[in-house]
């Protein structure tokens, strides 16, 4: 098993958090969209980023997520990966494949079932969604989202996130289940990522606030939402 000490993951720690910090600005001045900002943006963007705020951060909770919710999240997100992978094998990988395993499930059938299983927890996550309590989180989550993606607009940072999925592995999963009551952990720096969801981390982490990979990309697309939303 990989051990913490080799791993990604930074303690949830003051020399940890240290680094962390490092190591995020090192990501964002090296992202190519960064690179690509007017030369006067990039001379100032740290200062403005460290300006930047979340609206109702004042006086309500930013960690909306139940740890129940986030690891069902992941796990139709893994549902849906494995579906999406098998759809994307040609014709003749999946006969050799199937002609491997005979004693297994066809690999059409093993797509259909992941879909199935992917809607099925979608299905369980909106029920446990249907509370009050979860009601007003996801009003204050769009309301944080929408505000902050409008801030970073006027740095020039646009809101891509389609693209930003956690390679969680099965060694990952198993560190993350042992470590999960004695010690937390600051998200995986070493996956791809847009900036958006970089600048994001930066602002949660400078105001104090929980910084958590899910946690980020649902505050960006509840934003994105909200924004679309007020378009139409």
């Amino acid at each position: 098993m990989k051990s913490v000490e080799h791993s990604e993951y930074l303690p949830d720690t003051e020399a940890g958090h240290s680094l962390f910090r490092e190591r995020l600005i090192a990501k964002i001045q090296q992202h190519r969209d960064f690179k690509a900002l007017p030369h006067e943006i990039q001379s100032s963007f740290f200062e403005r980023l460290a300006e930047l705020t979340l609206f109702g951060t004042n006086n309500c909770s930013v960690e909306t997520h139940s740890s129940r919710i986030r690891k069902l999240e992941k796990l139709a997100d893994s549902y849906r990966r494995v579906a999406n992978s098998i759809a994307l094998l040609s014709e003749i990988d999946e006969l050799l494949l199937d002609d491997a395993f005979q004693h297994s499930m066809p690999l059409q059938q093993q797509k259909k079932l992941m879909r199935q299983l992917a809607a099925q927890v979608d299905e369980l996550i909106g029920g446990m969604r249907q509370t009050s309590t979860s009601t007003s989180e996801r009003i204050l989550l769009r309301l944080q989202g929408a505000s902050l993606l409008k801030q970073l607009g006027k740095l020039g940072v646009a809101c891509k996130i389609n693209n930003d999925f956690q390679k969680i592995t099965q060694t990952d999963a198993v560190l993350s289940e042992e470590t999960e009551q004695a010690q937390r952990f600051l998200p995986d720096l070493s996956q791809s990522m847009a900036l958006a969801m970089l600048c994001t981390m930066l602002v949660l982490f400078n105001s104090g606030q929980v910084v958590e990979w899910s946690y980020c990309r649902r505050l960006l697309l509840e934003g994105e939402k909200a924004l679309r939303q007020a378009a139409d």
